[in-house]
């Protein structure tokens, strides 16, 4: 069987998220060849063509028009991502488009229309999906090791001041929008069922700007689990990135090692309820609990990442990781917690 062919890749925006996340994911994968750049920075398009021989481009529509990528990276403001993936899908062209994929659900709901229309892939980079210790936990709350789940608790906490064009309303910036949407992605699929009620609170406090910088959101699913989630640039000190609370156990996880302590409900006595006044006017009872404690590294079966699943779609016909309607999903999510938190009222 003749070698597959590489999948050249174009690369709409030269920042951190095109540069830095996706060009560096690729460099050195033989499955890929980046072949096609454009860029507002005239010495960002170069570097790129001195390192990998890549066609400069003046312009997203003009790459997307005459370059030969088969799959196009869309790394551009947020505020764009819509309306340069839907050039890029009408151009005949696969399309990888950057999280969020849209601060509104009726647009980011014609982009996947586009996608369907033009009978071409539309990948969204919610690669979070795919990090070890997400498969992780997913493992543990399937396994029921801790048992039954009822609420995953997920902290991302530090204190800083930003000023860049993610602190600017006009360019959809903002934590819940540029940070969020990858653990928002996590918790829908911790929740193992529609979310049903969501509570959100967003705050400005250190950052420049005009959008929120801390985020509190709480999801309920239909099946009666609850997703705890606080994102903030407000916060000095931190506390575990994971907590998942069982009906016979807790882990704790700081993303690298997790402490799981539970106990085996086969070895607990009965507990009647007492009616009468407690004895000695004492509070607590003579019950115990025999927990077993283990730390393990907070890993996962590995499924690959986010570009061996675009290689799989593309080249082995599988099915994808994220699909756009869960992405879907995130915006909707995003966009009631919105709504609920009054902020931007």
């Amino acid at each position: 069987m003749p070698a597959k062919e590489p999948i050249k890749i174009g690369v709409i925006g030269l920042g951190r998220a095109g540069y830095g996340i996706h060009i560096k994911r690729v460099r050195d994968d033989d499955r890929f060849q980046i072949t096609a750049v454009t860029d507002p920075i005239p010495e960002r398009m170069q570097e790129v063509h001195d390192e990998f021989g890549s066609a400069i481009y003046p312009n997203h529509k003009t790459l997307a028009r005459e370059s030969d990528a088969e799959v196009i990276v869309v790394a551009t403001f947020s505020d764009s991502h819509v309306s340069v993936s839907k050039d890029v899908l009408k151009a005949g062209r696969h399309c990888i488009c950057e999280k969020p994929i849209s601060d509104s659900y009726q647009a980011a709901r014609g982009l996947i229309e586009t996608a369907k229309k033009q009978r071409k892939k539309l990948f969204v980079h919610q690669n979070y999906r795919f990090h070890l210790e997400a498969r992780h936990l997913l493992d543990v709350i399937k396994s029921k090791r801790i048992g039954d789940v009822f609420e995953i608790r997920m902290r991302s906490l530090n204190f800083s001041r930003r000023n860049d064009w993610q602190t600017m309303s006009e360019r959809d910036g903002g934590v819940l929008n540029n940070t969020c949407p990858h653990f928002i992605d996590l918790g829908l699929q911790f929740l193992g069922s529609p979310v049903k009620d969501i509570f959100c609170d967003l705050k400005q406090i250190a950052s420049a700007g005009d959008v929120e910088d801390h985020v509190k959101m709480l999801l309920k699913a239909e099946n009666g689990r609850v997703y705890d989630m606080e994102v903030s640039s407000a916060c000095a000190f931190a506390e575990p990135k994971w907590t998942v609370l069982g009906s016979r156990g807790t882990l704790i996880s700081d993303g690298k090692t997790s402490t799981i302590r539970w106990f085996d409900p086969k070895k607990l006595k009965k507990l009647p309820v007492i009616e009468a006044p407690s004895p000695d006017r004492a509070y607590g009872n003579d019950d115990v609990i025999e927990w077993q404690t283990e730390e393990v590294p907070s890993v996962g079966p590995s499924i690959g990442d986010f570009y061996d699943n675009v290689w799989a779609v593309l080249r082995e016909r599988k099915a994808m990781v994220v699909k756009p309607e869960e992405a879907l999903e995130v915006v909707r999510v995003t966009q009631a917690c919105k709504r609920v938190s009054g902020f931007y009222d």
